[in-house]
């Protein structure tokens, strides 16, 4: 081992003069870590249905099955009998960071707001880990189920599902080529949001429809994050722990119209008033090691809470059927993320300790937009063939990025779809990509696969 006492009192000296800054940022390191995003638009999904799925998401103008609880409940006027639907969908991420997770030392432009996530007390680590590619096999995988009732005019409908989550796997080892030390980091982390739907859908005339609908949303959240440092000279030792245990609800208003011009064209317009929940439950640091690190060591232990703003969101569509067996639909949405923030930017604690701080920061998001197209071809009785595209603009800060903390910028989604017919049953499938990359260095593949049963009575 290549390592002095004169080097190892210069560490020291460092180590002692970053205490205030390693303090002042160790909360956002801890927080920093779960928001891995699945969608352009901060932690959305890509919605209901695996048959709208597959349309690109299209579905506004359209809405005429029991997915319109999310897209129009407008839509919902339009359904007869009752039924329900049962599906799954699921994604794989595949994640390219050029410059792996980065393990920046306090004090150099250390910022986790701009993805650094784990701090490092010498100046002789490396400031990055080196496993820049990661395969996150089903990351979002989220169940549905919706069943509704006509009532003449009147059709109630409701469900459960996934709205948005987030997922964070990690595990990486470098050496500090001064110490001989063994570094090690390990995250995981799942924020998962899932809707508790019920709507009404009313056909006022003939050509006009309305619906409205309210979203339980609830919100659970886990995350761990480790780094290990061991040095021949076990005085340099440190290890890092923090876990988290959160979960919440809210609210949320969605509003909808459809209106049908004739057999060919119709349109609809929505709108969420999206949600302010409270994340309850307890956080865990600590900070162990030998002497080297002594002013730092720690064990702390906390209840609080951290709100979680889930932004309002609109969109307008339009559906065209130029003959009975073909459908082609657009939609335009915004999303508003501008007062969003995310956990890492806002936590309050009962009892506040060396890294257990208060925190309230602006992450910097932003109103996001995006348009999907979609298609439909009845080619018989039984088989549906569907196809969709999606553009989406991030409203992202571009600079938070990592294989872990990620954003996935500009998004674009290309789907297939069947739907297959059979008596009283019909089973829609689906299989897509998305792809994307935040324009520092990080880019992202996304591969999806879904399917749904639906029973009419």
């Amino acid at each position: 081992m290549f390592f002095t006492k004169r080097k190892f009192k210069k560490m020291c000296l460092y180590t002692e003069r970053s205490y205030k800054k390693v303090i002042s940022l160790a909360l956002l390191v801890l927080l920093s870590f779960p928001i891995t995003t699945l969608h352009a638009s901060g932690v959305n999904l890509e919605g209901l249905g695996i048959r709208a799925i597959s349309m690109g998401g299209a579905f506004i103008g359209l809405a005429d099955d029991a997915s319109a609880i999310h897209w129009n409940p407008a839509g919902l006027s339009q359904l007869k009998g009752s039924g329900y639907t049962i599906g799954v969908y699921s994604m794989t991420a595949k994640v390219d960071a050029k410059n792996g997770v980065t393990n920046k030392r306090v004090g150099d432009s250390y910022d986790p707001n701009k993805g650094d996530l784990f701090p490092a007390f010498y100046p002789s680590e490396p400031a990055n880990f080196d496993d820049d590619e990661e395969l996150w096999l089903g990351a979002a995988t989220m169940p549905s189920f919706v069943a509704f009732k006509n009532y003449g005019r009147y059709t109630l409908a409701g469900g459960i599902f996934g709205v948005g989550g987030a997922y964070s796997s990690y595990n990486d080892k470098i050496s500090d080529p001064v110490t001989d030390a063994e570094i090690e980091a390990d995250v995981f982390a799942v924020l998962g949001l899932m809707a508790v739907n019920g709507s009404i859908g009313y056909q006022v005339t003939k050509k006009f429809s309305v619906g409205v609908g309210t979203d339980l949303l609830i919100n659970l959240w886990r995350g761990d994050v480790r780094k290990d440092y061991r040095a021949p000279d076990p005085t340099l030792d440190y290890n890092y722990d923090a876990q988290i245990r959160k979960w919440g609800y809210g609210f949320q208003g969605h509003l909808g119209m459809l209106y049908k011009f004739n057999e060919q064209w119709s349109v609809g317009a929505t709108y969420r008033t999206g949600s302010n929940m409270k994340l309850k439950g307890d956080t865990r640091v600590s900070l162990k090691g030998g002497s080297a690190i002594e002013p730092f060591k720690t064990d702390e232990k906390s209840d609080g809470y951290t709100e979680f703003e889930y932004g309002a969101s609109w969109g307008v569509g339009v559906a065209y059927k130029p003959t009975n067996r073909l459908t082609f639909t657009y939609d335009y949405r915004e999303n508003d993320w501008s007062d969003f923030k995310w956990p890492g930017s806002n936590a309050k604690f009962d009892n506040q300790g060396k890294f257990l701080q208060n925190i309230d920061e602006d992450p910097g998001w932003t109103r996001a937009h995006g348009y999907s197209i979609g298609t439909e071809y009845l080619l018989n009785e039984t088989i549906t063939l569907r196809a969709g595209y999606t553009n989406e603009s991030s409203g992202i800060p571009s600079e938070f990025e990592s294989p872990v903390t990620i954003t996935i910028g500009d998004v674009q989604i290309a789907s297939v779809g069947i739907g297959i017919q059979y008596e009283t049953w019909k089973v829609d499938a689906l299989v897509g990509t998305m792809w994307g990359g935040t324009g520092y260095g990080v880019d992202h593949r996304c591969y999806d696969v879904g399917i749904s049963f639906m029973r009419m009575f």
